[in-house]
């Protein structure tokens, strides 16, 4: 009988912390997303999302970054995008005394991830940006995009 309440008690640990999160694949329904920006302020994913740009590491934030900044302000928002960035692996003095304010420069919303769990569901592939196409809230095409152009080309 222990044995029985100890493993019911680590599946329950384990699905609360995200442990099982498989990433999406093309199909799949997309979940809620909610998170802070870099203003820190709770945004939630609409439920009529068109795009999803998702990043990890430095570079693949930069190719964002540099392709963002040559669009007009409203880019995001008229293109129904965002875009999501796991800082979770940045040290939090870094993250606080230089990311942050550098990112609360930009004229667009960054949803960020301080958790890595917060975006466990999330396709990913080494110094590629994850770029998602949705329609009706379902994932309709996954993308890893490591160029300007190829970014360009599929929004």
């Amino acid at each position: 009988m222990l044995k029985k309440l100890l493993l019911v008690a680590l599946l329950c640990l384990g699905m609360n912390s995200g442990v099982f999160a498989a990433e999406l694949q093309v199909g799949d329904s997309l979940p809620t997303i909610t998170l802070k920006d870099q203003h820190d302020k709770a945004v939630t994913v609409a439920a009529d999302v068109q795009t999803l740009l998702f990043t990890i590491e430095k570079p693949a934030s930069d190719l964002v970054n540099t392709y963002l900044l040559k669009q007009d302000k409203a880019f995001l928002d008229t293109k129904k995008a965002y875009f999501l960035a796991d800082i979770s692996g940045m040290p939090s003095m870094i993250t606080k005394m230089f990311a942050i304010p550098k990112m609360q420069e930009r004229p667009y919303s960054i949803l960020l991830a301080h958790d890595a769990l917060d975006t466990a569901f999330m396709p990913r592939q080494k110094d590629h940006v994850t770029l998602l196409k949705v329609k009706a809230g379902k994932v309709e095409k996954i993308l890893f995009v490591n160029d300007e152009a190829t970014l360009a080309q599929n929004f």
